[in-house]
């Protein structure tokens, strides 16, 4: 190989070299542009809905010129007109960023040292690929001084007809063919994520950013250059997430998170649909929680995380599901009376616990005697409420409890309906004449004298019982007692003659 074909080798190779590194600065500045844009599609995402509201509230404020209840001034409408149109540059600046596509481009690759070796030609070596733009400034500097010198019987008549007849033939083939494989820029973060906001998926950006889930199949597929983006939508396809949440409940999500990100920022101020759903959820929660006797009607923190879940989850007019949520923590509730301290049950699980004592009572029970095994009253109350117990059917089994051991006509009574009450009234009404008791229900219905007067062979007549109740040692402490042994007493002293 001669000095003239080393100096031109050297003049490709630099050639190369300077065109890759302009390549790579076009495409580190077109990276650094898109990654510019990402970022900045990203924070008009979060603040596009917080933007909207705004100008939306300053149009109702100036359509109907009030704010709340209050008449606008002059003034104060001239005001808002100006923060009003402000507030829609703003949007149609945050609008036209969220419509701006990342830059493609593609550069032509550099061309390769085989495609640019130099082929014999009838006189000596000739370079078909030395272009225009490559060497025009080198190859007049060089040629003159060396060629006359070396070659001066070589055919200087043939190679001007050469370079151009090649250059132009070469250069245009081969930079076409090269340039699709080689430097397409393409930001596979926002393809992926176009890819996913598509109709077909309809998963913004938010999602992407909060679950952790579909967050990390985003990264796989931005650190993965060779996963194609079908393979991705597959994936997306088949995330657990994804499959376990409807379209209404991803849109919920998206509505939470862009609040959440307001929150952050310290600009939630009540107006987005998300707020005012809330709202509308936590104060329908208070009046049933109040409704149920549940202490969540006193504990604001768990009822705003409960509307919450209630909204997100898509369950805000699911009555069973609510009901079983207040049901438990209903529980007794602290309270004061006439300055002392108080704790007990509260609305509908009150009239629970209170027809549950009655109906133990009526029948000679205890309430814990009719509790269902292995719970508490508590539990009891919460199982009533979200309706997994019948108070009803726990009426009734009282009465079979209460039909242990009795007669067989109290048995037929308490069957039909009726409690020891209603069966011993009579009875129970007469010992508290006769025993002069102000109450009659204050008399045990597991009184001895009392059940005696209902026997296997049948109920005792009322002078009869009377006869059992003088002979009671109670009696002997009454009024009606302590008459009766005066007036015997005043008997004996006339027949003896001390008495007129």
């Amino acid at each position: 190989m001669g000095v003239q074909e080393d100096i031109e080798r050297a003049q490709r190779e630099k050639g190369q070299e300077a065109t890759s590194a302009a390549n790579k600065r076009i495409i580190d500045a077109i990276k650094k542009r898109n990654a510019d844009l990402v970022s900045r599609q990203a924070e008009a995402k979060r603040s596009l809905p917080q933007v909207e509201a705004i100008y939306e509230g300053y149009i109702t404020y100036l359509s109907t010129g009030k704010k709340g209840n209050k008449t606008l001034s002059e003034y104060e409408i001239k005001q808002f007109k100006a923060a009003a149109e402000t507030t829609k540059k703003r949007l149609d600046e945050v609008r036209k960023i969220l419509a701006q596509k990342p830059e493609v481009i593609k550069l032509p690759s550099p061309i390769k040292s085989e495609e640019k070796a130099t082929t014999g030609g009838p006189t000596g070596p000739v370079t078909p690929d030395k272009t225009p733009d490559k060497t025009p400034d080198k190859t007049p500097d060089k040629t003159p001084d060396k060629t006359p010198d070396k070659t001066p019987d070589k055919t200087p008549d043939k190679t001007p007809d050469k370079t151009p007849d090649k250059t132009p033939d070469k250069t245009p083939d081969k930079t076409p063919d090269k340039t699709p494989d080689k430097t397409p820029v393409v930001d596979r973060e926002a393809e992926a994520l176009n890819k996913a906001a598509a109709a077909d998926f309809a998963i913004p950006e938010t999602l992407f950013k909060n679950i952790p889930s579909l967050q990390a199949l985003l990264k796989k597929y931005i650190n993965t250059p060779g996963m194609t983006s079908d393979a991705f939508l597959k994936e997306l396809r088949n995330d657990l997430w994804y499959k376990q949440n409807s379209k209404e409940i991803k849109e919920r999500y998206v509505q939470y998170y862009n609040y959440r990100d307001l929150q952050a920022a310290g600009r939630a101020q009540g107006t987005t649909d998300y707020e005012m759903q809330i709202d509308k959820i936590e104060a329908s929660l208070k009046k049933r929680a109040i409704s149920l006797g549940s202490a969540a009607a006193s504990d604001p923190a768990a009822l705003r995380k409960a509307a919450e879940n209630l909204y997100i989850t898509n369950r805000s007019e699911d009555e069973s599901f609510i009901t079983d949520f207040l049901a438990a923590s209903i529980r007794p509730v602290a309270g004061i009376i006439g300055g002392k301290g108080t704790e007990g049950y509260s609305g509908k699980a009150l009239e629970n616990y209170q027809t549950l004592l009655r109906t133990a009572r009526d029948n000679g029970l205890k309430i814990s005697d009719i509790i269902p095994g292995g719970s508490n009253e508590q539990q009891l109350l919460q199982n009533i409420a979200s309706g997994k117990i019948d108070i009803d059917r726990i009426t009734q089994d009282t009465r079979k409890l209460a039909a242990q051991g009795q007669p067989q006509y109290v048995r037929d009574l308490l069957s039909q309906g009726f409690d020891l009450k209603q069966v011993f009234a009579p009875y129970r009404n007469t010992m508290a004449s006769i025993l002069e008791i102000d109450d009659p229900e204050s008399i045990d219905l597991n009184d001895p004298v009392l059940r005696s007067a209902i026997s296997d062979k049948g109920d005792m007549n009322i002078y009869d019982f009377k006869k059992i109740l003088r002979r009671d040692g109670r009696w002997q402490y009454t009024e009606q007692a302590r008459q009766d042994v005066s007036s015997a007493t005043l008997d004996i002293l006339r027949d003896f003659g001390f008495q007129g």
